[in-house]
């Protein structure tokens, strides 16, 4: 895939109940458009990629441990994580769509679609 790529044509892809994603990617890097339901939490992460976003509709709470900082995120707002940084957030009481950005790619999500590097006794589902 090269060029333009229109969103509005692609179809979600259903990670699970609650989630849903459409994936492009190149050489190094990688988009993934997310659709959540309200009152979704992504467990504590950890990935060499590193990571930014964008939020298109609703909320987030993004949470970074290993400085104590949780940051309410609305339309408009972006992040930026750095490689190898815990971290998690949470949806609200809204339907939230988020654009997240990989360099690179992080292959690991195609085969597990779920926070597959998710910090060991965290749960793997949503509440």
């Amino acid at each position: 895939m090269s060029g333009r790529i229109n969103w509005s044509k692609m179809k979600w892809e259903e990670v699970n109940d609650h989630i849903g994603r459409k994936v492009v990617m190149r050489d190094r890097l990688m988009m993934i458009l997310y659709r959540f339901d309200p009152h979704q939490v992504w467990p504590v992460e950890i990935h060499e990629a590193e990571q930014g976003g964008y939020v298109l509709r609703g909320k987030i709470e993004l949470s970074l441990p290993l400085v104590r900082q949780k940051t309410l995120l609305r339309p408009g707002d972006g992040y930026l994580i750095p490689t190898n940084i815990p971290h998690s957030w949470k949806t609200l009481e809204e339907e939230t769509i988020l654009l997240d950005i990989f360099t690179p790619p992080r292959k690991e999500l195609l085969g597990r679609k779920y926070a597959p590097n998710a910090e060991e006794g965290e749960p793997n589902k949503t509440e």
